[in-house]
């Protein structure tokens, strides 16, 4: 890749001084080592070729070069390292998720190159990794939460009441359905639903997706689905602090511990609170394949990083116009 074509490298201060490791080894890689060197205090203690058959060198300006991942862990505690940027070649892009998941594992910082999201996602990423929100729009942030919890949870109360009927009379069982899911930082928490299922939907199944015409929802449940009045006790999680009223969906820990071992990157979105609504909720349907997860993953990250209250604004007006026409799923 020709110089030009770099994009500029940026690190965040709270990045700055830490032992650094390179990984990957071009154009872009060489770039870096030396932007990194030359704009923040970070000392580079180390490059890893992810492809030692085409290794030419093994030091760059006094920094040795590794072949390979075999030696990460010797590496990252030999130098004490905290913060990695990754570069690859294309051909090395299958590497890429078990180098995050080491990076995760020695508990690195990293950022990624954009060029790889430009060929998976579709779009640039880089330095999507970093906290998200700073304490100010976060506390920002909060006060809209709280403000638009409460006053929804108010409105809506008659219709509690009603919802609750129809449920008792539709199906057996309870009105309120709770479920484990992961939110911010990977933490649990429980989150609340009216039931759409029949009762013990998944004691004879387990963990499955829900579908399009899924037969164990039951009448009630596929309007209150349709108009995503199911949603609407989520807002005591937001009250609760556990949710936004704007980010990606909350998953189930089984889902989540499966997606991150097969999707590149989808540990990324929780970095961020999970939100009542979001951009991937209202441009797709259901989840039901893993390309389905990585379709939404996308929008997940194009949210995170291009987060604004424009951006708010048009995906609230778009879950109202969802829940006024009833096309929801």
């Amino acid at each position: 890749m020709p110089e030009a074509a770099v994009k500029p490298l940026q690190v965040s201060e709270e990045k700055r001084n830490y032992p650094t490791l390179i990984i990957g080894w071009n154009t872009i890689a060489r770039s870096s080592f030396d932007k990194i060197s030359s704009q923040t205090h970070n000392r580079i203690v180390g490059v890893i070729d992810v492809d030692p058959e085409e290794k030419t060198r093994k030091h760059y300006k006094g920094v040795p070069v590794y072949p390979g991942l075999k030696d990460f862990r010797a590496i990252v505690e030999k130098y004490g390292v905290k913060y990695a940027f990754i570069a690859l070649d294309p051909q090395d892009y299958p590497s890429l998720h078990k180098i995050t998941l080491l990076c995760q594992k020695y508990s690195l910082e990293y950022d990624i190159a954009s060029d790889y999201y430009d060929v998976v996602y579709g779009h640039s990423v880089q330095n999507v990794f970093k906290e998200v929100f700073t304490p100010g729009p976060f506390n920002l942030r909060r006060v809209f939460d709280l403000t638009f919890a409460l006053i929804m949870f108010v409105l809506f109360l008659p219709l509690w009441a009603l919802v609750a009927i129809a449920i008792k009379l539709d199906s057996r069982g309870t009105v309120l359905y709770s479920q484990e899911r992961v939110g911010y930082g990977g933490k649990t928490f429980r989150i609340y639903k009216f039931r759409t299922m029949v009762q013990d939907a998944e004691k004879q199944t387990g963990p499955t997706w829900a579908s399009k015409s899924d037969p164990r929802v039951t009448r009630v449940g596929q309007f209150l689905r349709k108009t995503r009045i199911d949603e609407i006790p989520q807002l005591l999680n937001v009250l609760a602090g556990n949710m936004s009223v704007i980010g990606p969906r909350p998953e189930r820990p089984y889902f989540v511990d499966k997606f991150r071992e097969n999707i590149p990157m989808y540990g990324n979105r929780l970095k961020v609170k999970p939100g009542l609504t979001g951009l991937a909720q209202v441009e797709s349907g259901y989840d039901e394949s893993e390309e389905d997860v990585k379709k939404k993953l996308s929008y997940d990250i194009t949210y995170i990083q291009k987060q604004s209250i424009v951006l708010d604004l048009k995906i609230m007006f778009k879950t109202i116009w969802v829940v006024l026409t009833g096309k929801g799923q």
